[in-house]
């Protein structure tokens, strides 16, 4: 019999289990994991990534009705811009085509918002760090190349591996420089930000890459504000302003030098693979129809001569995966000035909510979230970039523009 003998303290308190991984899940983190895991396998899942995009979102949809509705409330441009979209088949030249696009997109929208609205960005930006991991281990396994030169993987194309391949690069270097994250998330950022940034040089796209390296140089600009108090990052922004047109002005009287320097250094053409030519030939077709356009994403469409003469022009035997090369002008000749003005202000607001977002809070979530605005700002001169149906720029565009948001509501309140 111990009675008579003192107790200790510790001796009358159970010892904590030891802290190993721990698994936990939730059906909404679930359903968005295979969400957005359909959308980075779209290469291998081909029409399935459609279906299981479709019923994850949907589920989150019909389980929480409320919740979408109030959040489609908040996020009512994004929709305007869906339905004028979808709109366009009453004026599109090929209105079949635009009626089932416009309703993909919209279905994408909002199962978007749905997405934003059930689960934390934190978790958003894992699951993407982890399906895009996958994406690039699979391309490496794969060892696809072009036969002159240029690395596909899983993909269609160098510019789509590099589209890829650029994401994940900036998702894990968000994420490793994040110390809120556990050692598990941020090794795997490690392995992230190698694979992505060898992926990216082995698809050999210029223009990728160029925007991911001006995306990750703007690190420093916004770890430098986020040291500043208000008053003080006004000044450094607009003396930054300042500097930058400078520049932009002393480097205008240079800009024959530069372009050959340019041209030379990627092996283009002085036309940039044609891209001028392209220009002109969208232009022609926006002052033919200024305000409403062709109808979206009924231009490059079998059968429409213009774009079969294009085709033949520019050699894409294919007859797909072909477009003007600059984000406004292309999206201006599908839905008109009015759409692409819709979705260029959705476009800026998600830059501009994101970046403020990111100066305040010091998270790796939006630092993530403004690296890829960045390097989309920076691709969208020379490429399309928004908005796509079953897309996962679409899906990140709307969560800067959601997510940054509602911080900035946070912080009045």
């Amino acid at each position: 019999m111990l009675t008579g003998l003192p107790i200790h303290a510790d001796m009358r308190r159970p010892r904590p289990a030891r802290q190993g991984l721990r698994l936990t899940w939730s059906p909404d983190v679930v359903a968005a994991t295979v969400a957005i895991g359909a959308l980075a396998l779209v290469p291998l899942l081909e029409s399935l990534s459609a279906l299981a995009f479709l019923a994850a979102g949907m589920w989150l949809i019909v389980t929480g009705p409320d919740r979408i509705l109030r959040a489609v409330r908040q996020e009512w441009l994004v929709v305007l811009m869906a339905v004028w979209c979808l709109s366009s088949f009453t004026w599109s030249d090929y209105p079949a085509l635009t009626i089932r696009y416009g309703l993909q997109l919209f279905l994408t929208i909002l199962i978007v918002i749905a997405i934003c609205d059930r689960i934390p960005v934190r978790i958003l930006t894992k699951i993407v760090l982890a399906t895009h991991l996958v994406a690039g281990v699979l391309s490496l396994a794969s060892g696809r190349a072009r036969d002159v030169g240029g690395f596909l993987g899983i993909y269609g194309s160098k510019n789509a591996l590099a589209a890829a391949m650029g994401l994940l690069f900036l998702v894990s270097f968000a994420v490793l420089l994040d110390r809120r994250m556990s050692w598990l998330w941020r090794s795997l950022g490690v392995v992230g930000s190698v694979l992505g940034l060898m992926l990216l040089v082995m698809g050999q796209s210029t223009g990728a890459l160029a925007a991911v390296v001006a995306a990750v140089l703007a690190v420093g600009p916004i770890l430098l504000l986020q040291r500043l108090n208000a008053p003080t990052r006004v000044i450094v922004v607009v003396l930054s302003i300042v500097l930058t047109a400078s520049v932009v002005v002393m480097l205008s009287t240079m800009v024959d030098t530069l372009a050959l320097m340019f041209l030379d250094a990627t092996g283009k053409d002085v036309t940039l693979t044609g891209r001028t030519d392209l220009w002109r030939i969208a232009f022609k077709e926006i002052v033919e129809r200024p305000f409403l356009g062709a109808g979206f994403q009924a231009f490059w469409v079998h059968g429409n001569p213009l774009a079969e003469e294009l085709w033949s022009m520019f050699g894409i035997k294919a007859r797909s995966g072909f477009h003007f090369h600059n984000t406004l002008i292309s999206n201006a000749v599908e839905i008109g000035l009015i759409g692409a003005i819709l979705q260029a202000s959705i476009f800026f607001m998600g830059l501009w909510y994101v970046l403020k977002w990111t100066i305040r809070s010091h998270s790796g979530p939006s630092l993530f979230l403004a690296l890829f605005m960045v390097r989309q700002l920076m691709s969208m001169g020379v490429e399309v970039v928004f908005f796509f149906q079953f897309d996962i720029l679409t899906v990140l565009t709307i969560a800067a523009l959601y997510y940054g948001r509602n911080f900035s509501l946070s912080q009045r309140a």
